[in-house]
């Protein structure tokens, strides 16, 4: 791992009280996989900045070796601090057949039965993320219809809260991608917070 990228990987930004002891709150989400369509695949796998930020203890994941999901991902907030985290998981697509046609498909990632605070973000970019880009993309909130996240643009990020159960509708992939994904937890207390999130091909007509 190119040891650059990992000088400036987690903020923490104080918000209150310099004299009072911070309190580490664990946040556990849930990935699991549904694949639907042959010779595509999709993994989320530790991104470049994962070490470092793992060193902190802001983030964890574990591959679920037993196969029935695809792991746990487990992150920790503050109650006094807002972490804000870019990079630490990736989600690699791969077409192996070059037959497949990606531009008539799309994948679904679909949060569920989550009870995090309003305001947990998650950010998902076409490119890697910058602080600046993750602190000034503003939320997509969802209300209903899937949440569009467009492949063929480098350009392309996307925020959403966690708190809304949001759809995401990945479009316009190439064969071999990458999407970066960054957390940004509010302060508050976390512990006991949980989602799922799922993911399934689909074809667009």
């Amino acid at each position: 791992m190119n040891r650059k990228l990992t000088l400036l990987l987690v903020a923490a930004i104080a918000t209150l009280l310099p004299a009072v002891a911070v309190a580490d709150v664990m946040i556990t989400g849930q990935i699991s996989l549904e694949n639907k369509h042959h010779h595509t695949a999709f993994e989320f796998q530790p991104g470049p900045n994962y070490a470092a930020a793992n060193a902190t203890n802001s983030i964890g994941w574990m591959p679920d070796v037993l196969g029935g999901e695809m792991g746990t991902l487990d992150l920790q907030g503050s109650y006094y601090v807002q972490t804000s985290m870019i990079n630490v998981i990736d989600l690699n697509i791969t077409i192996s057949n070059a037959l497949a046609p990606s531009s008539f498909m799309g994948l679904y990632l679909n949060v569920s039965s989550s009870n995090f605070p309003v305001g947990t973000e998650m950010v998902i970019s076409t490119s890697t993320i910058t602080f600046a880009v993750l602190i000034g993309t503003a939320i997509t909130h969802y209300v209903g219809t899937p949440i569009s996240v467009d492949g063929s643009s480098l350009a392309t990020v996307v925020a959403v809260d966690l708190s809304e159960n949001p759809h995401l509708l990945i479009t316009n992939f190439s064969p071999a991608q990458t999407f970066y994904i960054g957390f940004v937890l509010p302060p508050g207390y976390y512990a006991g917070s949980s989602a799922l999130l799922t993911g399934q091909f689909v074809a667009l007509s």
